[in-house]
């Protein structure tokens, strides 16, 4: 009785609307392979959302797709959803209607552009068409899939409402789920992501055990759904992963974006702050010949050298600045002594320190991947070394 109430409060706000007003639907109709318990199968969902003549949303709903014909074939999936649709907006009281498709396929069927060889398909068509006669004006449009989101993720919605179970004999009326990636029987929403874009519904163990693997590879995140080629939202796994492991995935994304030879980091300790050379604001120096090493942070506001990796040195040049007693005593200048002490280099191309531990002397930077020979610094040319350098020189 409540479901009729809505459904006439609704017919009525489109009649205050206006009957002459056309109307846009939108549907989606998705068929996914899903684990339910100990068993895999097919399980099928539509999204409809009816929108007024300015595209704005008016109502949206979902429902299950659970004809097995339908379920095997995707393009089925798709027309059953625009006739759940086109069935909705006719209960609705709507008489003009314009309904859109991303699909060029189904869009050709049902301009009868072109003809589907299944049979399911066929009949699914014959019912659009019977259905589109019942408006006084109906028009199927193309639309770019980007629209599609809302209705996408209802789809999945409804995929996802047919997943569940409850436990036998459990008190609590607990729904559970199972995750696609581990198996493990999960209690969602608290226990399990949904991925945006994909909308795979993972568990927080999966996702925790994805932020531990990948780190360690520097790899881009990535859905643990198998096969999935979906990057994580970032955004999405807060409050799951450990904040330090999301900064430091936010921070290689942001070193990854930067080309090599343009990173500069803040020396201040507690800022350490990653920038780009291009953006960076020049520093301020009496001297316009050092305009080209003065930078300024755009963290913390620090006046710095690039070049030495210091605070401003005023009133000094780089060279006139390493040769006082200030820079000796430097973070910085502790460091190159310790470089040379345990007989590391550094990238001719990058400047990162780097180490040998094993091998010949053709090396590559992890940084920039610049390769070159570890006992002169000279660059490695079509994979051969371009000095005279002894194989075993400082091995």
């Amino acid at each position: 009785m409540d479901n009729e109430l809505e459904l006439t409060r609704q017919k009525l706000d489109l009649v205050t609307l206006g009957e002459s007003s056309t109307y846009r639907l939108y549907s989606k109709g998705l068929v996914s392979e899903e684990v339910i318990k100990d068993d895999t199968m097919l399980v099928g969902g539509s999204g409809l959302s009816l929108c007024d003549s300015n595209d704005n949303s008016k109502l949206e709903t979902n429902k299950a797709l659970r004809n097995r014909r339908v379920l095997s074939h995707p393009e089925a999936a798709e027309l059953a959803a625009i006739i759940q649709g086109l069935s909705w907006a006719l209960e609705l009281g709507v008489k003009s209607i314009q309904f859109f498709c991303d699909d060029s396929i189904i869009l050709d069927y049902v301009t009868r552009k072109a003809a589907p060889n299944e049979s399911i398909v066929a009949k699914l068509l014959e019912k659009v068409s019977l259905l589109e006669k019942k408006f006084t004006s109906c028009q199927a449009l193309a639309v770019h899939r980007d629209r599609f989101s809302s209705v996408i993720k209802l789809a999945r919605d409804a995929i996802a409402s047919q997943t569940r179970w409850r436990g036998e004999g459990d008190v609590t009326n607990t729904e559970y789920e199972t995750c696609p990636a581990c198996y493990a029987h999960v209690s969602p929403p608290h226990n399990k992501l949904e991925v945006t874009g994909c909308f795979h519904r993972i568990c927080f163990t999966c996702i925790r055990d994805c932020f531990s693997s990948q780190l360690a590879r520097g790899d881009t995140l990535l859905c643990p759904y198998p096969a999935c080629d979906k990057e994580l939202v970032l955004e999405d796994c807060k409050g799951i992963v450990d904040d330090d492991a999301l900064n430091l995935i936010i921070h290689r994304k942001k070193e990854k974006s930067i080309p090599v030879l343009d990173r500069v980091y803040c020396p201040k300790p507690t800022c350490n702050f990653l920038m780009s050379d291009r953006d960076l604001p020049l520093g301020f120096s009496i001297d316009p010949r050092q305009k080209a090493v003065a930078r300024t942070c755009m963290e913390c506001g620090l006046c710095f050298c690039k070049k030495c990796h210091v605070p401003w040195h005023y009133k000094k040049t780089c060279d006139e600045f390493k040769k006082s007693q200030s820079y000796l005593t430097s973070d910085a200048a502790l460091f190159e002594s310790l470089v040379k002490t345990e007989g590391w280099i550094k990238c001719p191309q990058c400047a990162t320190v780097v180490q040998k531990n094993g091998g010949c002397q053709r090396i590559s930077c992890r940084h920039c991947n610049h390769k070159f020979c570890y006992a002169c610094g000279a660059a490695c040319t079509r994979k051969k070394m371009s000095c005279n350098c002894s194989p075993e020189d400082r091995a």
